[in-house]
């Protein structure tokens, strides 16, 4: 929704706009692009690209695959279309697809850029990742990975050569902004900036203070340790989790003797999963939190081992191949047949706002979701709203009308908002009682539908 609302905002504004929208725009704009160009709405747009960038990624690691593990390669493309943690997105707008195809598409030319180096294809892999990391600026850790990766690879005499032909240029650039980052030369507040403020790891210390409060005497001294590890451990357990049962072919390659001989087949990936690694770590020593998508970049990378493992399982126990494939077969029908509730209470709610209200400041609405649904604006939405400031605000006489998004898990508000003065005129609600509500002040006068809707629409517009 903050993508489609800030390709709105390009088209409309321009890219300064766009940029004070979200800091990071370039998925939004090559949205708000592709939608001028075709005609598509702007989700259709988003939609579209990230299909494309998904399936180009996916047949790149193919055909990747292809040239290290030949005979494993229908395991490997069976892994990719079933992995859980891959595929868990694909319904979603994310950054992630467009990063993920031009970082493939980088590590695809470098495979061929190492049997002939040349200059043309040194600039094309340093092109791709430089866009790769126009939609995750996080990308840039690829090049010292292929950087690790000519180290230990180039043949004698070559190294320093290949290594500055593959990313000597851009690594000096890093370099460069890295310099000028810790000289404070960046500009205060922006992105890059925010990127380079995590290697300080500046409020891990603050943190650490206050877990050692909550700990007994003797654990205190401990505090940074266990914040430390504690954060840590999250990057395998939700590793683990995206995986699910294709844990169990990658455990099996890591007990057999081929396992070495593997991870020499799997370059330059296994030094991009390590960089991964290290981005993961200090995200989450920054945060103490991880989303799973971030995570998904080494399901990505790992992919290969996975299909291996399993191609392996299978000569193991021939007997199984049937059973192993279906349970393949049916984890990829799960990752595209959705079982859960949908949100359409958000849908409905937002379709209503557009029929029956106007955007203004005389609407208190704390469901970002359904304004966006209304065609309103959604990024200027993202900070959640104080509900307990609203009786003071409806005493004011500042709202005429009034948006909740109820949780399943809170009592029922509608005695709390008959106390404060509140009617409910509209409940769009799920079977598991997660709702959009609302309501509006509560009159001497007894209204019908029609003029509440007339009386709506007047209020909200005449402040615009």
């Amino acid at each position: 929704m903050l993508y489609v609302d800030t390709a709105r905002v390009f088209l409309d504004e321009g890219f300064g706009a766009a940029r004070m929208t979200f800091s990071w725009p370039f998925l939004p704009i090559l949205m708000g692009l592709v939608s001028k160009l075709t005609g598509l709405g702007l989700e259709t747009s988003g939609h579209l690209l990230n299909t494309l960038f998904f399936a180009g990624a996916c047949g790149l690691m193919v055909n990747c695959a292809k040239r290290m593990f030949p005979e494993a390669v229908w395991p490997i493309c069976l892994v990719l279309l079933a992995l859980p943690g891959l595929n868990h997105y694909r319904d979603e707008i994310l950054r992630e697809y467009g990063c993920w195809f031009f970082f493939m598409l980088a590590f695809w030319l470098s495979l061929r850029w190492s049997d002939t180096p040349r200059w043309g294809t040194a600039l094309l892999i340093q092109l791709a990742l430089g866009i790769s990391a126009l939609f995750r600026p996080e990308a840039l850790i690829f090049f010292p990975a292929l950087l690790l990766w000519q180290w230990f690879a180039s043949p004698s005499g070559k190294k320093c050569q290949r290594m500055f032909m593959i990313a000597g240029l851009p690594a000096l650039a890093i370099a460069a902004f890295a310099l000028l980052y810790f000289l404070g030369q960046l500009e205060s507040g922006s992105r890059l900036s925010g990127e380079f403020s995590r290697f300080k790891l500046a409020g891990f210390d603050v943190k650490a203070q206050a877990l050692s409060a909550a700990l007994i005497p003797y654990a205190r001294d401990q505090a940074k340790t266990i914040l430390f590890f504690g954060s840590i451990s999250i990057i395998p357990i939700k590793f683990a989790k995206q995986l699910g049962p294709f844990l169990i072919p990658l455990v099996y390659l890591f007990s057999t003797p081929l396992f070495r001989k593997v991870m020499l087949r799997w370059q330059p990936f296994a030094w991009a999963f390590i960089a991964h690694i290290f981005v993961l770590v200090i995200f989450v020593l920054d945060q103490q939190f991880l989303a799973g998508r971030y995570v998904t970049v080494l399901g990505l990378l790992s992919a290969p081992l996975i299909g291996y493992g399993f191609w392996l399982l299978i000569r193991r126990f021939p007997r199984w191949q049937h059973a192993m494939t279906l349970l393949a077969l049916v984890i990829m029908a799960n990752n595209v047949i959705a079982l859960n509730p949908s949100k359409q209470q958000f849908v409905e709610a937002g379709h209503w706002l557009a029929q029956n209200a106007t955007e203004s400041p005389r609407v208190y609405i704390e469901s970002p979701r359904a304004a966006y649904y209304a065609g309103w604006r959604f990024a200027t939405r993202l900070a959640e709203p104080d509900r307990s400031l609203l009786p003071d605000a409806l005493g004011q006489d500042r709202y005429d009308l009034v948006v909740l998004e109820v949780s399943r898990r809170e009592p029922d508000v509608t005695p709390w908002l008959t106390r404060i003065g509140l009617r409910v005129i509209r409940r769009f609600a799920l079977t598991d009682g997660d709702a959009v509500v609302i309501a509006e002040p509560i009159s001497g006068k007894d209204h019908t539908n029609a003029s509440r809707t007339d009386r709506i629409r007047e209020k909200t517009g005449s402040t615009e």
